[in-house]
């Protein structure tokens, strides 16, 4: 069978590029007489009428995300919590969009610049209690090419990582295992909005701002 690190690594390979760029091209004829033309001449003032459109409901839902993003606020200020969903803005003559918020917490890295705002606003020691931090490891690169590693790692991980020290092939200062650490906010941040701001809602504004990514907010149609 073949090697499990050979095939993922075949499976992987980047396809190269020449450099060349070539085209093919097939003319077909006058868009009055010719089906296939017209339809070609259709696809392209589509496109430019949906780019325009696209343009278009940019505006207008920001116009709404800023007024639905102060009711908001306002909701939670008044009563500690967040607003029943789905939360929706409704004209008289019965249109509605609808508002999300999605509580993002763990799938993001706290910036430096967000905890800077956040320690500003809450304090060190409040903005720390809504934080955890993740920790993965990943294979050292460097020592994953070194001869015969990969191969004794693929058969039996932690067996032969304890094989590989006492054969030599591994010295105990290898540090084959690589670690990432990711702060995030807890999970359920976004719900606590109202207990951590209290009714101000300035400070519960900026809250939400300073999640940034972590508690995604805009308008659906």
């Amino acid at each position: 069978m073949a090697s499990l690190f050979a095939k993922a690594k075949e499976t992987g390979k980047a396809v190269v590029s020449t450099g060349t760029t070539k085209s093919t091209t097939w003319a077909v004829g006058d868009p009055v007489g010719d089906e296939v033309s017209k339809a070609v001449k259709e696809l392209v003032a589509i496109n430019y009428q949906e780019k325009a459109l696209a343009a278009k409901k940019r505006l207008f839902m920001s116009t709404v995300e800023t007024y639905a993003q102060r009711r908001l606020v306002s909701a939670i200020a008044a009563a500690g919590v967040l607003p029943e969903t789905p939360m929706k803005v409704t004209n008289s003559d019965g249109d509605s969009v609808t508002y999300v918020m999605a509580d993002r917490s763990g799938q993001y890295n706290v910036k430096e610049e967000q905890k800077l705002v956040l320690n500003e606003l809450l304090g060190a020691d409040a903005t720390q209690e809504l934080l955890y931090e993740e920790t993965s490891f990943s294979f050292n690169r460097d020592v994953m090419m070194k001869p015969g590693v990969s191969e004794a790692i693929e058969k039996a991980l932690i067996k032969e990582i304890t094989r590989l020290v006492k054969a030599g092939l591994l010295s105990e200062e290898d540090e084959l295992v690589e670690a990432k650490v990711k702060e995030s906010f807890k999970p359920g941040t976004v719900a606590r909005t109202g207990i951590i701001c209290g009714s101000d809602s300035e400070k519960i504004n900026s809250f939400l701002e300073a999640m940034g990514s972590s508690c995604s907010r805009y308008v659906k149609t």
